[in-house]
């Protein structure tokens, strides 16, 4: 097995990096950048997951399928969960293909939308943002998970994994559960050395057997620069929002955010319709688009824009975060929207390609926040071009 190593100076420090396997995809796979956050200043930024850098969906919709089919099922159904925010999107692909795959896959996110009467709630401990909800399953899906044997969970890179320790107890404690007899971690990068893994085997269910699925593995250290000093924005968002709890009241019918795995969502081999009020958006043809999902609101958003450059278009595709990131390294420009259910409160969208038209989508009934960063796209690229000029 040959070993490359790799240093990375960043503003917060320098990164030295050891691959283990498939150390060649490293530059297809990530980026890297320095948060604003005093609890950890490296940032590993995916090429791949639509988040932070813009993406062809053509291209992340081969890592879903690549991911699932290297995960191998005890089972013939399997039930899904993306961490979010970030691998909401990544597990939502990975079951959609595992649906395909196999007789059908069961998907699922956590959340930090506040939620009538939660499952489960985790702590995550290195987020600025240090809790997860997850949604009580829908009667159907609550049904059919029942009798799954796989339970695959999914975020966008292993550090330590803890997090995920406890969200695989907090599942496999529940009764609904009962049937799971293999648990697949699956990530696009794992950084876990053989101490860590060890470590990780030790905090998971002991009754289950584990599988570790990724595209590449490594080790790194991280010595932070002395001269660095990160803090938390004022208007960072860390609370959970109540935007799905206030409209309960007055939508008779569920949100796109809430028909796209918050409670729970069944892939098989047929291809899902796009809502109409996605399809209804005008476009030019003619023009390079990128289309914005928005936190959570990933998987829909990337559908459309897969069928967009499916059908021909130059199409890109990347979502807003509440994450705060350094400007410079590979972040070379941000946007900025009102936070759901608090305007006081700032989501980001990083490296917006500015020579595209911008098409957002907010999945919780509140245009105003997909039109603000639309607005902020133009007029980030109305500056600039007058800079050319």
């Amino acid at each position: 097995m040959s070993v490359q190593r790799v240093i990375k100076d960043i503003q917060a420090g320098r990164l030295t990096i050891t691959m283990k396997e498939n150390g060649h995809r490293l530059d297809e796979l990530i980026a890297f950048a320095s948060r604003l956050n005093p609890r950890r200043g490296y940032l590993f930024v995916s090429r791949v997951l639509g988040k932070h850098i813009p993406v062809r969906p053509s291209k992340m919709n081969s890592v879903h399928a690549e991911l699932a089919q290297l995960i191998d099922l005890l089972g013939d159904t399997a039930y899904v969960v993306g961490m979010a925010e970030t691998a909401v999107g990544l597990g939502a692909g990975v079951a959609r293909h595992l649906g395909r795959l196999h007789d059908y896959s069961l998907f699922q996110h956590t959340t930090r939308f506040l939620v009538s009467d939660p499952w489960l709630r985790i702590q995550e401990a290195h987020s600025h943002a240090d809790t997860m909800h997850m949604a009580r399953l829908e009667d159907d899906v609550s049904l059919a998970v029942q009798t799954t044997k796989d339970l695959v969970l999914v975020d966008d890179e292993i550090s330590t994994g803890r997090t995920l320790a406890q969200l695989a107890h907090a599942l496999v404690a529940q009764p609904e559960l009962y049937s799971i007899r293999r648990l697949h971690i699956v990530s696009l990068v794992s950084w876990l050395d053989d101490e860590a893994r060890a470590q990780l085997l030790a905090l998971l269910p002991q009754r289950i057997e584990v599988n570790f699925v990724h595209l590449m593995a490594g080790t790194f250290t991280f010595i932070a620069a002395p001269d660095y000093q990160a803090t938390l924005p004022d208007n960072v968002d860390v609370n959970f929002c109540d935007v799905l709890t206030a409209k309960s009241h007055q939508e008779p019918d569920p949100l796109p955010l809430e028909r796209n795995g918050l409670y729970g969502m069944v892939f098989g081999k047929s291809e899902e319709l796009l809502p109409a009020e996605i399809l209804s958006r005008p476009l030019n043809i003619n023009k390079p688009h990128v289309v914005y999902g928005m936190g959570e609101f990933l998987d829909i958003p990337f559908q459309t824009a897969l069928a967009l450059e499916i059908a021909g278009m130059d199409i890109l595709f990347q979502s807003s975060t509440r994450s705060p990131i350094a400007l410079g390294d590979e972040v070379v420009n941000r946007l900025e929207h009102p936070a759901p259910g608090d305007s006081s409160k700032t989501h980001f969208l990083y490296n917006p390609p500015l020579q595209h038209v911008p098409l957002a989508f907010d999945g919780i009934g509140l245009p105003h926040l997909s039109q603000a960063l639309e607005a902020s796209h133009r007029q980030r690229a109305d500056e600039e071009q007058e800079q050319v000029a």
